[in-house]
Parts: structure tokens; C-alpha cells; sequence
């Protein structure tokens, strides 16, 4: 009888691990049950089916951790892929360069209308072997506040920039954009502008040039 009670607890400590970490373990429970019934019982076999049962136990339960340590390797990973994509780009405050401005290509010009908590996107198709972008917003009035969210081809957001990025409050945000290394990657940039701080509506032009 004390045979048996030993086995059922057994089994249902399988069964329980089993529902809690989706992990098939019949094949285990076939064998154990097989073994179970081929052999008889006796002091010696049992106390060697104890030590079996003890160590099949705590290698179920290093299991979990295992898993998490999988699951965090994992995380970890994709967390270092995407900091290397964000980190692909440096974006500083605007210079001129005169040689590159007569090789430049406009890309985009809008005037726009945004309000208080407005998201406006604005999408740029970039072409092969650009050097940098050259992006400008420009609203003038220091009393309103926009934002500008840039991101890649990819989705990858590189950053949100405001009017104090340049280390002046102008109403004005103009970056350049270059790779760390080779040319800028080609595709559909997105960049979203949004009200954070707006009285009324507010008007703004928006200028993308590729050099």
C-alpha cells in the first residue's frame, strides 16, 4: 500500500508540472508506469525506484529556471539588436555645408496645421547613396511647443527631438541625420510631429533634403 501512495504522489507531481509549464512528459509516465509493473517491489527495488523517482524530481525542477534563463538570453538579445539599429544614426543640430547643399534633394515640403495632443506623420522615400538628411521644422512661435519623432525603414524609432535640441528655444527643430558608417538606409523614413504644447492651432513647415 505504501508502494502505491508513493507512485500516486509521483504522478501527480508529474501531472501538476506538466499543466504548469506545457511540457509533454508522457512519454515519462509511460515508462515509469511500464517499469512499475514489469518489476516486483521488493526492499531493494524500491529503494532504488526512490533514488530514480528523487532525481527525475529535481531535474524537473531545474527546468523552469533553465527556461527563463533561455527566455532571458533571448530578451536580451533582441533588446542589444534593436539599441545596435537605434544606434546606426547620429543625429545633431543642424550645419551648414556648403559643398553638400548643391548636391541636396528636396524630398519633401509641406505646411501643415496641427492642434493641442495632433500627431502628424510624414513619410520620405530615400533613395541609394544619400550621406545625410537634412530635416527642418519650423513654426516660429516660442509659445507652442511640437515635437519631432524620427524613424527608419525599419520601424526602429531613433528618437523625439524638441525645439531646445540646438541649445536654443527658436520655434524651430532642424537636424542632420548621418549614418555612422556607409550611406543612409534607403526606404520609407517616417517622421511624426506632434502638438505637445498648442494654443488654438498652429502652423508649421516641414522639409526634408537628402545630400
Amino acid at each position: 500500500m505504501y508502494h502505491y501512495a508513493f507512485f500516486r504522489t509521483f504522478f501527480s507531481f508529474v501531472a501538476i508540472f506538466n499543466k504548469k509549464y506545457n511540457i509533454d512528459c508522457s512519454i515519462l509516465i509511460t515508462e515509469t508506469i511500464y517499469a512499475w509493473t514489469s518489476y516486483p517491489l521488493s526492499g531493494d527495488t524500491m529503494r532504488t525506484w526512490k533514488v530514480c523517482v528523487l532525481c527525475i524530481i529535481i531535474g524537473l525542477l531545474a527546468v523552469p529556471a533553465v527556461l527563463a534563463e533561455e527566455e532571458c538570453a533571448v530578451n536580451s538579445d533582441t533588446e542589444d539588436a534593436l539599441a545596435s539599429t537605434v544606434k546606426d544614426y547620429i543625429v545633431s543640430p543642424w550645419t551648414e555645408n556648403s559643398l553638400s547643399t548643391e548636391n541636396s534633394i528636396i524630398s519633401l515640403r509641406s505646411t501643415q496645421y496641427i492642434s493641442q495632443g495632433q500627431t502628424i506623420p510624414h513619410n520620405v522615400n530615400v533613395g541609394s547613396g544619400v550621406d545625410y538628411l537634412e530635416v527642418d521644422l519650423n513654426w516660429g512661435d516660442t509659445s507652442d511647443s511640437l515635437t519631432l519623432s524620427i524613424y527608419t525603414p525599419s520601424g526602429s524609432k531613433i528618437g523625439t527631438y524638441r525645439d531646445n535640441y540646438d541649445g536654443s528655444v527658436n520655434g524651430r527643430i532642424r537636424l542632420n541625420i548621418d549614418p555612422s558608417q556607409g550611406y543612409v538606409v534607403q526606404g520609407t523614413w517616417m517622421f511624426k510631429v506632434y502638438g505637445e504644447s498648442v494654443s488654438g492651432t498652429e502652423d508649421y513647415t516641414f522639409n526634408v533634403a537628402q545630400h
